[in-house]
């Protein structure tokens, strides 16, 4: 197979490599998919990805790690149907709410899971609650995207996310508030519309799956270097 095509090595549970996948599926691209076990961190599979970690893009036999970098990477290699704007403002802009994402979203999503004490996730549920409307509060007016008509890294970060909060509802009882007077109506709103996307779509596994494969994580039992940081109160990796 010529190195052209990318190699993209992910885990069909992970929400991180869903990103990237949602990438290649909104940009068009050509790519291999191939499943890995994250887990067993083998020499082989350590030598395609140095922390042993999903996602990995390999393209013309070099590697590229991390999801939001391997996001970038793909607009910038493929310039058709970009997924961050041009002007320099409006991408550091994205740039921004994506690193909102990252620090303020996803870690009260592995809290409230993990943690045993019901005062935590109590406050898991709220920490989530506050940075969502935060978010809500960035997001263009109209829509039903984040910046507008178009899907964008803001949205790709978020999705994967976003479909796995009826996650948080089975174990824990968490739910965004709906309704038209809610403050996350327009929330909502992009939430709709991200979910009805193909790209989510054909990157998602069945409810029954997610919430058999998250299950370890509200046991305790989940091994994977976010349950870690989480249990010891670390930045995630």
């Amino acid at each position: 197979m010529s190195d052209s095509k990318p190699k993209f090595y992910t885990s069909w549970f992970c929400p991180f490599a869903q990103r990237v996948w949602i990438a290649l599926l909104e940009k068009g691209i050509d790519f291999e998919y191939i499943e890995v076990d994250p887990y067993k961190k083998t020499p082989e599979w350590l030598s395609v990805s140095p922390r042993g970690l999903v996602p990995v893009l390999v393209h013309q036999g070099k590697s590229v790690y991390e999801s939001g970098i391997c996001i970038e990477y793909i607009d910038e290699e493929w310039p058709e149907n970009p997924i961050l704007p041009k002007a320099p403002y409006q991408r550091a802009y994205e740039r921004i709410w994506a690193d909102h994402i990252a620090k303020k979203i996803v870690p009260p999503f592995y809290a409230m899971l993990l943690k045993k004490e019901t005062e935590l996730q109590e406050n898991a549920k709220k920490e989530m609650l506050e940075q969502l409307l935060v978010l809500t509060k960035a997001m263009d007016p109209t829509g039903p995207y984040f910046a507008g008509s178009q899907v964008g890294l803001v949205d790709i970060m978020l999705a994967p996310f976003a479909i796995r909060f009826f996650i948080l509802k089975h174990y824990r009882g968490f739910q965004v508030p709906s309704g038209d007077e809610s403050p996350f109506s327009r929330f909502n709103k992009w939430y709709i519309a991200i979910k009805e996307r193909d790209s989510t779509g054909k990157t998602s596994a069945s409810d029954e799956e997610y919430i058999g494969i998250y299950k370890r994580y509200t046991d305790d039992t989940g091994q994977s270097l976010v349950a870690t940081a989480i249990r010891q109160g670390t930045a995630l990796p």
